[in-house]
């Protein structure tokens, strides 16, 4: 009976250990980034505006805080493209993207970065240029919303720079 009144106390002494996520709601105030998990082993990063709408969004495998890498750093971990393109159209359909104003690409050796430049939105998606045909290649997208409230950022393709009234 000891032994698991013992165990009993242990379980409930270590769950009060870790916050919770409504415990550091109540302390802090609502969070300026969230994680969610988009797809298996597929996240999208959030950071909101002072108005808690969206201003950047990054789709990205899943990976821990803490890294404990099982490939060595130059293996990228890539997703599958047709899932990575449905959450996309989830996050930033067409129809809200507005007028396509700019589009470029750059290669540097296996890496890419294909970037297209919307009246509402910049998405900027790096690949493994190296993947053959018709495999997953993405590596990370990042969606950034133009809008005032949102920090500005600058295209990294030289000759589209980010229209952020």
């Amino acid at each position: 009976m000891r032994i698991l009144t013992g165990c009993l106390i242990v379980a409930v002494a270590s769950a009060g250990l870790a916050p919770s996520s409504p415990e550091l709601h109540n302390r802090y105030g609502l969070s300026d980034w969230e994680r969610f998990t988009v797809r298996p082993g597929i996240t999208a990063t959030v950071q909101y505006g002072a108005d808690r709408l969206a201003c950047q969004i990054q789709i990205e495998p899943y990976q821990s805080l803490v890294h404990q890498d099982a490939q060595p750093p130059h293996v990228p971990t890539v997703m599958p493209s047709k899932d990575v393109s449905e959450v996309m159209e989830e996050l930033v359909p067409v129809a809200i993207r507005g007028k396509e104003i700019g589009m470029g690409s750059l290669q540097a050796s296996c890496g890419g970065e294909q970037v297209d430049e919307y009246e509402n939105v910049l998405i900027l998606r790096t690949i493994l240029a190296c993947a053959p045909a018709g495999a997953d290649h993405d590596i990370v997208v990042s969606i950034v919303f133009q809008r005032d409230i949102c920090p500005r950022v600058k295209s990294p393709v030289g000759g589209i720079e980010p229209k952020l009234n």
